[in-house]
């Protein structure tokens, strides 16, 4: 088996419940201390509390060895002492030692020495909190959006409009655009950030939305998007790219660009399309060529009216915006990602 013990002891420590449901107790666990230093200079992997016990566990990643036994009783008789000179909270102690293959005979033994022994798998432990860690953190499972609107600037004819009209019916009058598209704009200026519900029949501008109506260049054509719109645009992007599934779309193409061009610069478009397919989640979904050719160029084409990236041809480049637009974004992407993840860090071992 080729995993580290620190691992599995990252998701028990940060986890309870997946603790809870290994041992098979029903009390509450609360992290004591991990790898806790004892008198013997020996480190204890994790110690819990659970009502008015203690509970020791020794954690191992292979299979039974008879040292482990000694190993986790030698612990135990160290807790107790710490107990007697009120070094540590009183109360019962209970030691498990945890492996992944124990057999019946090798458990009499541990019950003999007063250890209960703990059969687990770490492939469940990895999985447990590969869940618990989507349902913490939605942006692991974001996936771009498929609206079928190939530049950002199409949004202009409606959001400009918005500022004085906001029900659907208006949008039409006004706009000459069909309620359908009208329907699929809104929808997609949702997933920018744009513009937010008000009624089952009237959107407004979110301030994020304001904000890009207010920086448009008021000579320029209404499908440009001035300078000053691009930034209001990426610097929203760099502050929260999963804020949303579109969003999260461009971020993923700039960044496939960006890695890609490790291997190969200017990136081809024949190299981008499964990469970006698979680095976006959307092996599925776009499974036919036709679907993830479609992706990749509506995402390239978002990217590229926001100045990120260029394209010459069937050629991608990383503009200088882009190259800042990727590594404040890794910046922000790890802060997010540390967050959800609640590991416990190193500092935090051996109190």
């Amino acid at each position: 088996m080729i995993i580290r013990e620190s691992q599995i002891e990252d998701v028990l420590a940060t986890y309870p419940d997946i603790t809870k449901e290994i041992l098979g107790i029903s009390e509450e666990l609360t992290l004591l201390s991990r790898q806790k230093i004892l008198p013997s200079g020996n480190k204890l992997d994790l110690l819990f509390v659970a009502g008015t016990k203690l509970k020791l566990l020794e954690l191992k990643v292979e299979s039974f060895q008879d040292k482990f036994v000694e190993q986790t009783e030698q612990y135990k008789t160290e807790l107790l002492e710490l107990q007697r000179i009120n070094k540590l909270v009183n109360g019962p102690v209970d030691a498990y030692l945890l492996c992944p293959s124990i057999s019946e005979n090798q458990k009499e033994i541990c019950k003999s020495r007063g250890i209960e022994p703990i059969e687990y798998s770490p492939e469940f432990v990895l999985e447990s909190f590969f869940s618990r860690l989507k349902n913490l953190a939605g942006f692991i499972t974001i996936k771009p959006a498929d609206h079928g609107l190939w530049n950002l600037h199409l949004l202009n004819r409606l959001l400009y409009q918005m500022e004085q009209i906001q029900a659907r019916e208006g949008l039409v009058s006004k706009t000459g655009l069909s309620e359908s598209t009208i329907g699929s704009y809104l929808r997609f200026a949702e997933e920018m950030c744009l513009v937010t519900k008000r009624s089952r029949s009237e959107s407004v501008l979110t301030e994020l939305g304001k904000k890009y109506v207010w920086n448009r260049n008021p000579k320029a054509l209404e499908d440009n998007m001035s300078e000053e719109q691009a930034g209001v645009l990426q610097d929203f992007i760099i502050e929260d790219p999963f804020a949303s599934r579109a969003i999260y779309g461009i971020f993923t193409i700039v960044e496939s660009i960006f890695t890609l061009s490790k291997n190969t610069y200017p990136v081809p478009l024949d190299l981008l399309i499964n990469y970006f397919k698979e680095s976006s989640g959307k092996f599925f979904e776009w499974a036919s060529q036709k679907a993830a050719l479609d992706g990749t160029k509506m995402y390239s084409n978002y990217a590229t009216e926001l100045g990120l990236i260029g394209r010459i041809g069937n050629k991608f480049y990383i503009t200088p915006n882009g190259i800042r637009f990727i590594l404040l974004l890794q910046l922000h992407k790890t802060i997010k990602t540390v967050d959800a993840l609640r590991i416990t860090t190193l500092n935090e071992r051996g109190k």
